[in-house]
């Protein structure tokens, strides 16, 4: 079986800065991508607890926390950072590629 990936465009890479963050909807999944100290991240923007969206989630060192119940999330892994809840799941993290002064991410069908 043939897994057919595709470029998906998602941002000029000269206007990601500090602070940037923008949710993007992409084959039926929330996708959060998200600056941090000049560094791009893409995430999935659902937590892993009761997916509630990250988008609202405020930065502390390098992970994203959820705004309901202060879960934080690796913006690297997406490994649990810290565990207020035993029933926590990591969220997935996407690697991002620039082509055409575009970052984007690839995506299988």
């Amino acid at each position: 079986m043939r897994i057919a990936v595709k470029f998906y465009p998602l941002e000029k890479r000269s206007l990601l800065k500090t602070g940037y963050r923008k949710v993007f909807d992409i084959e039926g999944r929330s996708l959060l991508l998200i600056v941090h100290r000049d560094q791009p991240f893409l995430v999935e923007n659902r937590c892993g607890h009761f997916g509630y969206p990250l988008d609202e989630g405020i930065i502390e060192d390098d992970a994203i926390v959820c705004p309901q119940h202060g879960i934080s999330f690796d913006l690297l892994t997406g490994s649990i950072a810290n565990r207020p809840y035993e029933n926590a799941d990591p969220i997935m993290t996407f690697p991002l590629v620039e082509q055409d002064s575009m970052i984007g991410v690839m995506l299988g069908k």
